[in-house]
């Protein structure tokens, strides 16, 4: 679930983004907003590995975790063996 200020804040850019009258600027500028995104969507991911990994260093098995999480068993096994965040 996203908090109410990144809700608002994701909200109001994309208000911008729509106030943009230039069709060409306003590509190039969704463009750049995703680019950004995608590297805020890397950081966060990497909280989950961590998160993940240290349930796992805790003694809890690929099942459990998988439970608790929502994930599926074969993506918390990804998780643990991802060399990201090492």
């Amino acid at each position: 679930m996203l908090s109410r200020e990144v809700r608002q804040a994701l909200r109001a850019e994309t208000r911008r983004l729509d106030d943009m009258s230039d069709p060409l600027r306003q590509a190039k500028a969704v463009g750049d907003f995703f680019a950004a995104l995608d590297g805020e969507l890397e950081a966060v991911a990497i909280v989950r590995l961590q998160a993940v990994r240290e349930l796992r260093a805790m003694g809890w098995s690929y099942d459990r975790i998988a439970r608790e999480t929502g994930l599926s068993k074969g993506r918390v096994a990804q998780l643990v063996r991802d060399p990201r965040g090492r």
